[in-house]
């Protein structure tokens, strides 16, 4: 967390070290994927203060209470970048990129509800913040007279590293508009990572980087340094190829050393490694394009893999490491998770990411890949799905979890956005938590 003069903004990495993160990182860190507010109350309301960091994306809340969900809050974007076509993302992309600093108004972020009036016991409040764009957190009120502790939860962690996809977030959380077709998660507790994790009841971690997984080693050293982790998966390749990053040469190896890093930190934590989901038209077959949007190449350039290439070169590096001796990593084809049925059953309207619905679809088969019976991260963790998850499946309705379970809060870093009071403790005494109609309330 980063302490400002009115209120504390979470992050997603050390803030310490943020000039040792590419800035286009820095800015994707920013939004807060996965972060959630997590306390112990018997307050029938709660109000949340937010300062918006960025005027172009949509900012939206979910509220889950003893691990159910409540209700979501959307607010559109203050000031859009509208989009005719996908055909403009090129084009429209260095104005959002050089507008990613506009600071916006103040969001009163209201959940009337969130507890039945007639019982008022204290339970376990959980507020997923915003995904796409960053935020600073200014103030929280309670019910007049309401408790609040902390609640710390014992789940086992688990650490995900992707880009976008495993960030939750499309072309759509940066343009608006008709053109602009859907590709992100349909809240931020609808993420695949958000969706594995509330099915298999484990406290999420979500390093997903919008653009930003390029196997950079200040990444692999965030990840190293992390405590009590107890299951690490790793989602790479598709931005590499988006923006030609890493050459054939160069990519496999640089997932060694990515790898070799995170084990100095973590020798025998289960680790997945999941190669790119599928890809529309010239990404399975085509190296880097200068458009992430551009259609068929006219050519292969032979010194940048394409994602078939990348599959291979992946899974023969997790077999090269359990052949030296590590028996705790395993690799996963990204086709699993999202394949070529996924695209022809219109999950993926721009072509690159999911749709809502395909997000779940991707979360609900990943937890059985790693969760399952015979998960390859953790497994046990959830009883045999009944069927495959089909590409067709209606993923539109809100599913909660089987079990109920309440998903624990990330420990961002060492020290973490663990809980309100905690969060609050962290930044200035201009930031507080107040009872609706009194005083301010350390």
């Amino acid at each position: 967390t980063q302490q400002h003069p009115d209120g504390v903004q979470p992050w997603r990495l050390p803030v310490k070290d943020v000039e040792l993160f590419h800035p286009d990182l820095v800015r994707s860190a920013g939004g807060a994927s996965g972060v959630r507010i997590r306390f112990r109350s018997d307050t029938g309301s709660l109000r949340l203060r937010v300062r918006r960091l960025r005027t172009y994306c949509r900012y939206d809340y979910d509220l889950f209470v003893d691990g159910a969900f409540v209700a979501s809050h959307v607010e559109d974007p203050e000031h859009p970048i509208a989009l005719a076509g996908l055909s403009e993302v090129p084009l429209r992309f260095p104005e959002a990129m050089a507008r990613a600093g506009d600071e916006g108004s103040e969001l009163m972020i209201t959940f009337g509800d969130a507890a039945p009036a007639a019982s008022r016991e204290e339970r376990v409040f959980e507020l997923w913040l915003s995904t796409a764009g960053p935020q600073v957190v200014t103030g929280f009120w309670l019910d007049e007279g309401a408790s609040l502790a902390p609640a710390p939860d014992p789940r086992p962690l688990w650490v995900t590293h992707g880009s976008s996809i495993s960030h939750g977030t499309g072309f759509d959380a940066i343009f608006s508009g008709p053109g602009c077709p859907a590709g992100s998660a349909r809240s931020p507790s609808r993420s695949w990572p958000a969706v594995a994790a509330r099915e298999a009841g484990l406290n999420l971690l979500n390093l997903g980087y919008s653009g930003q997984c390029h196997l950079d080693q200040a990444v692999a050293r965030t990840i190293r340094d992390l405590d009590g982790v107890a299951a690490i998966s790793l989602k790479l390749g598709i931005n590499v190829h988006n923006y030609g990053s890493l050459s054939l040469r160069s990519f496999a190896q640089a997932a060694l050393g990515f790898l070799a890093t995170v084990r100095d930190g973590h020798p025998t934590v289960p680790l997945l490694v999941l190669s790119p989901v599928h890809g529309s038209g010239w990404r399975e077959d085509g190296s880097c394009s200068a458009l992430i949007v551009a259609p068929d190449r006219e050519a292969v350039d032979p010194r940048y893999p394409t994602l078939s290439q990348m599959r291979a070169e992946l899974e023969r590096v997790v077999g090269l490491l359990q052949r030296r001796g590590d028996d705790r990593i395993a690799y996963a084809s990204g086709l699993d998770l999202f394949g070529p049925d996924d695209f022809a059953a219109g999950l993926a309207p721009d072509q690159l990411h999911p749709s809502p619905d395909g997000y779940e679809l991707m979360g609900q088969r990943f937890a059985q890949l790693a969760f399952g019976p015979r998960g390859r991260l953790l497994p046990g963790r959830l009883p045999p799905a009944p069927t495959a998850v089909p590409a067709k499946a209606a993923a539109g309705a809100w599913r909660t979890s089987s079990s109920g379970a309440a998903v624990a809060t990330a420990a961002l870093g060492r020290r973490g956005f663990r809980c309100l009071a905690e969060a609050l403790s962290l930044a200035s005494r201009r930031s507080r938590v107040h009872r609706a109609g009194g005083g301010p309330r350390a």
